[in-house]
């Protein structure tokens, strides 16, 4: 009789698991993160118009104030994925919650679009911080099939954060003014924060990679798997490269990630200069075209609602097809940025336009944050996600800011979504590289595999 082996690869067992409740919970849980934390980004988006109005300010005014909190977010990527990797998912994560909901929270007390932005940078951290350990969890807890689509359900969940504080603006910014947008989304995220400190599971990929003899690791397998009957006398590992045992800047260019790496921090540059600067100015965009402010903030809600049909359509595909699908959503969203400025067009037409561009921009944009995670290995995921969250961070600070500038100027509004629009088609031709890439490396991998029965017979 064969000896009884009493070790469990942690990353094989949950690669080739189905999907199960335990699934379900981190999807739903790191949904509500995305959804709170939609909600916490948009409130600055669909207020705008409001804001500049309490404040009788100019359009361009409205530059500093995304800088600031795109350059929040972009510090936050890095900071809380450095977090995450060291304390865990879950650590960071609820963190995260807490850092955008108290800004929020404070924002009626602002006098000035000063205070208005220094509250914005501060709640930026957070909205930034949230996102690296929300994908870390995901692409750690979902089998291999399942990944990209399981992060990109997650962000259906951003995307409907978005529809929900675009019908709050709508409804009661003319009741209450513009800071009940804030108040909603920071009291939902001190909720949810409560929330997760009792029901969110850590990553168990994490706990083996650091902590693999701890009793919390031993029980989440057995929630997760109970029949593999783990006793206190098995052991736990994580099986990986010997080089991949702690995080090291090199290691995001080592192997094929020299070439990986670069092609993903190029998309999530190129793409954040149109995405975030669309959903940024969009409000203001709508109003420019002659919508009615309560018309422009229910397109805003829809576009964000339809983005979710998008998101799951192209997540299931990338799945399926690889990266290169991608390259359909971008175009989409560049021809329809584009036609958004066109003149003499009808309300329902600029409404129907508007939900078109936003819901293909949203949908390109989440798939890079689906696709990124699988590239890196646990020990580096959570700083993979979060440099490269974070090169999108850095363009989220140059493009609402130019556009401010490109509105002072007078420029023609279709000149300026133009220059918007631009970048989609770098995103296009980066995650076609990619999807070469792929498959190349899968190639590779597949004849390794095949030679090795031969190498040890011969």
């Amino acid at each position: 009789m064969a000896e009884r082996t009493n070790e469990i690869d942690v990353g094989a067992l949950i690669e080739n698991r189905k999907l199960g409740g335990f699934h379900w919970l981190v999807f739903a849980l790191s949904c509500l993160i995305l959804y709170v934390d939609g909600m916490d980004y948009t409130a600055a988006n669909v207020g705008a118009p409001a804001i500049l109005r309490a404040f009788h300010a100019d359009r361009s005014a409205m530059g500093p104030v995304f800088g600031w909190g795109y350059f929040g977010m972009l510090l936050g990527s890095a900071l809380f994925g450095i977090l995450g990797d060291r304390y865990g998912r879950k650590f960071g994560a609820i963190l995260g919650v807490l850092a955008y909901s108290l800004p929020a929270l404070m924002m009626p007390l602002a006098s000035s679009l000063q205070d208005v932005t220094v509250f914005r940078f501060l709640a930026g951290l957070g909205i930034g911080g949230v996102v690296p350990n929300t994908i870390a969890l995901l692409t750690e807890i979902a089998p291999k099939r399942f990944r990209v689509t399981a992060v990109m359900i997650a962000f259906a969940g951003y995307s409907l954060g978005n529809a929900t504080i675009s019908q709050v603006a709508a409804r009661f910014i003319p009741e209450f003014g513009w800071a009940v947008v804030f108040v909603v989304a920071g009291s939902a995220g001190v909720i949810l924060s409560a929330v997760l400190a009792f029901l969110l599971p850590e990553s168990m990929q994490f706990l083996a990679a650091t902590r693999p003899d701890t009793p919390k690791l031993r029980r989440l397998l057995n929630r997760f798997a109970p029949e593999a009957e783990i006793g206190a006398d098995t052991r736990i590992v994580l099986k990986r490269p010997a080089n991949e045992t702690r995080f090291s800047l090199k290691l995001l260019f080592d192997g094929f990630r020299r070439v990986a790496t670069p092609l993903i921090w190029t998309a999530f540059f190129a793409e954040s200069l149109t995405y975030m600067t669309l959903s940024a100015w969009l409000g203001v965009i709508l109003e420019e075209v002659g919508l009615p402010p309560a018309r422009a903030a229910f397109a805003f809600s829809y576009a964000s609602a339809s983005a979710i049909l998008a998101i799951f359509i192209l997540g299931r595909c990338i799945d399926r097809f690889g990266p290169k699908v991608t390259v359909f959503s971008a175009v989409l969203a560049v021809t329809a940025i584009v036609m958004l400025g066109t003149s003499g067009l009808s309300p329902s037409a600029v409404s129907g336009i508007a939900i078109l561009a936003l819901a293909c921009a949203s949908a390109t944009h989440q798939s890079l944050n689906g696709l990124v995670g699988g590239f890196y290995p646990t020990v580096i995921r959570g700083n993979g996600v979060g440099y490269a969250t974070g090169m999108g961070r850095i363009s989220a600070i140059i493009g609402p800011v130019f556009v401010g500038y490109l509105f002072a100027a007078k420029l023609p509004l279709q000149l300026i979504l133009a220059i918007v629009a631009a970048p989609d088609l770098v995103v296009a031709a980066c995650c076609y590289g990619l999807s070469l890439l792929q498959k190349k490396t899968a190639a590779e991998v597949a004849a390794m595999q095949a030679a090795a029965p031969a190498l040890s017979t011969g």
